[in-house]
């Protein structure tokens, strides 16, 4: 990406009129207008904060510069190049230096609106608000919020420059050289608090990601995920402590929608056609009803926190851990052996004896790997994917597995006896 890493000084450049309209919030007076991507990129005519030398000295510039993440500015560029949909929010800039220029548009007396002459009020308050802003093109504007986007739409104008002629929504501040401070806090504060939207909110939202429309589509049409209560109002992928009734959250049916189906990361940012959303659709719904199949105590566990399961309570216990089947990271691992025994053609294996396996998290099998000291463990995620195969009879390396056992429990000072296999 060329050009990130450096400081650049004013390119004079032709001039612009833009359309405006001009407003007041707190002590800023800002310009909305409209700029093409062609007039936003040539000759860096918007730079980013850290190719600017004003806002901030070049040792912070350099720690800005090291901010701006490649992989975003492909998102970005990608989104802008194959979305006929595409659309941005404004980017918020800087101008300072050269000569803009305001030209007012005013509302003249007699004006009318649907034949109705306008009251003094109205026409007041119209008064200049609308304009004319004149770049003259000696000066030099930055982006205080938009940084990823902004050099993502250079990124895309270099390889689609028919994207030159698509308008972009731009906020105008007047930065003063002489009150670095103010604009930096309006820097600061366009960046620290905006919110992100949290990931169940991306997941009801998205239009783009297969994995978010069909959890969607899951979540409406499948007999077990539809069940009332089953899903949990998590906004992350964990059930919250005093959620007993839930089965797992919209969070987990992504993730395992994409254990599932597996792609890379671009995959996922352009809606795939429905042939395919169907496709994995179907994998996935595939995976749940299976699971519903095997274990019809997961749904009755919504209503009846007193069911049992291989002489346990089939429930989410903050002592013992209880069922790792009512765990996100639990139907997690049950969706990478499901994928990984139907590439094998051993779906038939595991569906015959997975109802033999002790899910209990304090039991012979998942203490220890999962669970110890009455909380859940994150680590080892890769002995984790290899103990379902193993207990079917289809890990190839066991000598190793046995090994890694062995260090695993070595680290709580236990002994490891080895876990008879299924099969």
């Amino acid at each position: 990406m060329q050009g990130i890493h450096e400081v650049f000084t004013i390119n004079y450049m032709p001039s612009l009129h833009l359309p405006c309209i001009r407003g007041v919030i707190g002590n800023w007076t800002y310009y909305s207008t409209v700029m093409t991507i062609e007039n936003i990129v040539t000759n860096r005519r918007i730079i980013t904060v850290a190719e600017s030398a004003d806002l901030y000295s070049n040792n912070f510039n350099e720690i800005l510069q090291r901010e701006i993440d490649s992989t975003r500015i492909n998102q970005i560029s990608s989104y802008l190049i194959n979305s006929d949909e595409r659309f941005f929010s404004s980017l918020i800039v800087a101008i300072h230096d050269g000569n803009p220029e305001w030209s007012d548009i005013d509302i003249k007396e007699n004006f009318q609106i649907r034949d109705q002459e306008l009251n003094p009020d109205s026409q007041m308050f119209l008064n200049n608000k609308f304009g004319i802003l004149t770049l003259s093109g000696n000066e030099q504007i930055f982006a205080l919020d938009g940084q990823h986007r902004l050099v993502g739409l250079r990124r895309a104008f270099e390889t689609s420059p028919e994207l030159g002629d698509q308008e972009l929504s731009i906020l105008f501040v007047v930065h003063n050289p002489d009150n670095k401070e103010r604009t930096r806090r309006l820097f600061t504060v366009l960046n620290k608090f905006a919110k992100k939207p949290k990931q169940a909110e991306l997941i009801i939202l998205d239009e783009d990601d297969a994995s978010c429309i069909n959890t969607r589509r899951l979540l409406d049409d499948n007999q077990l995920l539809n069940t009332p209560g089953a899903i949990s109002i998590s906004n992350t992928g964990n059930i919250p402590v005093n959620d007993f009734a839930s089965i797992t959250t919209m969070v987990t049916v992504y993730k395992i929608n994409r254990i599932l189906n597996p792609q890379s990361t671009s995959f996922y940012n352009q809606r795939p056609n429905q042939g395919i959303l169907d496709r994995r659709f179907n994998m996935s719904s595939s995976f749940w009803d299976f699971l519903h199949e095997c274990f019809p105590e997961i749904e009755q566990s919504i209503t009846d926190q007193n069911i049992v399961l291989n002489g346990h309570i089939f429930n989410r216990n903050p002592d013992t851990g209880g069922s790792l089947l009512l765990r996100p990271v639990g139907q997690e691992l049950l969706a990478y052996a499901f994928r990984q025994l139907i590439s094998l053609n051993q779906i038939d294996v595991l569906r015959e004896n997975i109802r033999n396996i002790d899910f209990n998290l304090s039991g012979d099998v998942f203490e220890y790997i999962y669970w110890a000291n009455r909380k859940m463990l994150g680590r080892n995620l890769l002995l984790k994917k290899r103990i379902i195969p193993y207990l079917l009879g289809l890990e190839e390396n066991e000598d190793d597995f046995h090994l890694c056992m062995t260090n695993l429990l070595g680290e709580f000072n236990i002994q490891y006896n080895t876990i008879p296999s299924l099969v």
